[in-house]
């Protein structure tokens, strides 16, 4: 996600906003069930793909263990660099990459997970076709993503803010990511797929600079709404907010699968 976002982000530091938004909506006990499901022990390999500054792959150690490894691998390296500033232990490894090509073997990992990666990319099945390369026989896949078709404002002029979501989820590469992940894993060759769906609400200081300032950027390429316009949404918003009457929610798709065991399909 990262390199898409930081044209729109111009008060506030990539860095600073994956920490913001790190844990939006999810809760302390559904972040475990999350790593829970990737069925990681002792020793198991773990990769995360798009792991930013790293605080899921420091997360994911715990769960492997000194004989294990976390690995995490994104497309910046501004961010790469101040996730290893923040450390991880010896069974931590960073790595500059793409998720349509990564930089690993064949069936080198029980596990992969790449959250909020697959709605920025151009080319989404052939990331998933590497995830399925990377992971070995039998191991687990877990995909999170928004569905921007879905969000929505309250604080602001009807009209203007549906104008203005427009141009966001038009601007977004893969806007949809979320429920099209079913079918991407399927392709890709996974089977045992399950979906959770979640809406949670966003606060102002989360969708600031993580939907209402890529909205105005997007809206604004796209001639969408003038500075004028988008100027006055913001400070409706801003008012809304002081009040207590500001709202955002959108809908989270989170899809787990298997790759195949070796000698079955």
């Amino acid at each position: 996600m990262s390199a898409a976002l930081e044209p729109a982000l111009p008060e506030l530091g990539l860095a600073q906003y994956l920490d913001l938004s790190a844990h939006a909506g999810l809760d302390p006990v559904t972040r475990a069930r999350r790593d829970a499901q990737l069925g990681l022990k002792a020793g198991s390999a773990v990769l995360d793909v798009g792991c930013g500054t790293g605080e899921d792959v420091r997360a994911l150690a715990q769960w492997v263990g000194p004989t294990g490894r976390a690995v995490g691998v994104d497309v910046n390296e501004g961010l790469l660099e101040e996730a290893a500033r923040r450390g991880g232990g010896p069974n931590v490894e960073w790595h500059l990459g793409d998720a349509t090509a990564l930089p690993f073997a064949d069936a080198t990992f029980d596990a992969v997970r790449a959250e909020r990666v697959f709605q920025h990319l151009d080319a989404p099945q052939r990331a998933a076709a590497e995830l399925y390369r990377v992971l070995k026989p039998g191991g687990v896949v877990r995909l999170l993503d928004q569905d921007w078709e879905s969000l929505s404002i309250a604080g602001a002029d009807p009209a203007l803010t549906r104008r203005i979501c427009r141009a966001f989820v038009d601007g977004t590469a893969n806007g949809r990511a979320g429920p099209r992940h079913l079918e991407l894993l399927r392709r890709a060759g996974f089977v045992e797929r399950e979906v959770m769906v979640r809406a949670p609400w966003v606060s102002y200081a989360v969708a600031l600079p993580g939907v209402l300032q890529p909205a105005v950027f997007f809206a604004h390429f796209a001639q969408a709404a003038s500075e004028a316009e988008t100027a006055q949404w913001l400070a409706a918003l801003r008012a809304a907010d002081a009040q207590g009457d500001f709202a955002c929610s959108f809908v989270f798709y989170e899809v787990t699968a298997r790759k195949c065991a070796a000698g079955h399909s």
